[in-house]
């Protein structure tokens, strides 16, 4: 067996930075590099690949299937790289510390321990304490540190950057489906089985935002954990409302889908203060390098 060739770095920055922003120019200021040279490194990449990463329209570049099926591969490198070079920036004095991170329930419990696992082991003096919470901790009066939050920010004297998007749908399992049908509209949920939230308001400002008609609706399983809202509807109690791509991960089918695919802003917060210490900026530093892959439109 022949050694396969060297793949070239620089190939994949450019195929990320392109599935990231959607076109040539926007990756080439993205990079920093001139539109004709991510277009050759494109073109490159699928010479090497056997075969076209993108449909070429009138509206820009589609991603084809094979890309699409390279994305996670690829954002997976893109990741490592650049929390080694957070890791080799600190490489003889090492912060330490504690640093409490607030956010989603199943992105703190699911994601985000597999994102800080490099940071984690260049910098073993950071302790991590993640708040997984539905709620907008207030982080003026420190009840964290640092926040992923999925709406944007409100609250003044804080900072932060849009690190991405998260896209929702109603997804069941197939074992409810095959008990009580495939709902075909939106309105058609009203008369099926719902999962969803509770006491916490969270749910019930998301569902205002996301104009779903709640009031409509039998729920048959409340929880204000998202993660047992998500075990319910893989249980085949309900159609539920989740990220998508937590659905998909999940093995469920999504539904409506041309009628509801709303997406929230995914923004990365601390407050000012905060990011003057070592600890917090270094940890900040990671997450703003590693969530846009993690967020990236698919």
């Amino acid at each position: 067996m022949s050694t396969p060739t060297p793949l070239d770095w620089s190939l994949l920055q450019a195929f990320v930075a392109v599935m990231r922003t959607g076109s040539l120019s926007a990756a080439a200021i993205e990079l920093k590099l001139t539109q004709p040279t991510v277009g050759r490194q494109i073109r490159a990449l699928e010479d090497r690949v056997g075969e076209a990463l993108f449909d070429r329209t009138p509206q820009g570049l589609r991603p084809t299937d094979r890309a699409l099926a390279l994305l996670d591969h690829a954002a997976g490198l893109e990741q490592a790289a650049q929390a080694l070079g957070v890791a080799m920036a600190g490489r003889l004095d090492s912060p330490t510390g504690t640093v409490r991170i607030t956010t989603s329930e199943p992105f703190g419990v699911e994601r985000l321990p597999e994102l800080l696992q490099p940071f984690m082991e260049a910098n073993p003096g950071i302790t991590i304490e993640m708040l997984p919470s539905s709620r907008i901790e207030n982080l003026l009066r420190r009840d964290a540190d640092i926040a992923i939050r999925f709406s944007r920010p409100e609250q003044p004297d804080l900072v932060g950057r849009q690190v991405g998007s998260v896209e929702y749908g109603c997804f069941a399992s197939e074992t409810y489906l095959a008990r009580h049908g495939v709902p075909e509209t939106l309105a058609d949920l009203a008369r099926h089985r719902m999962v969803g939230f509770d006491r916490d308001g969270f749910g019930r400002r998301a569902s205002e935002r996301m104009r779903l008609p709640v009031e409509a609706w039998r729920f048959v399983y409340r929880s204000d954990s998202m993660i047992g809202q998500h075990a319910a509807v893989r249980a085949g109690l309900g159609i539920g409302i989740m990220q998508a791509r937590i659905g998909a991960r999940s093995g469920l089918r999504r539904l409506v889908a041309a009628e509801f695919a709303p997406k929230d802003a995914v923004w990365l917060v601390a407050h000012a203060d905060v990011r003057q210490g070592r600890r917090f900026r270094a940890v900040y530093d990671h997450l703003a390098a590693v969530l846009p892959a993690e967020f990236a439109a698919r």
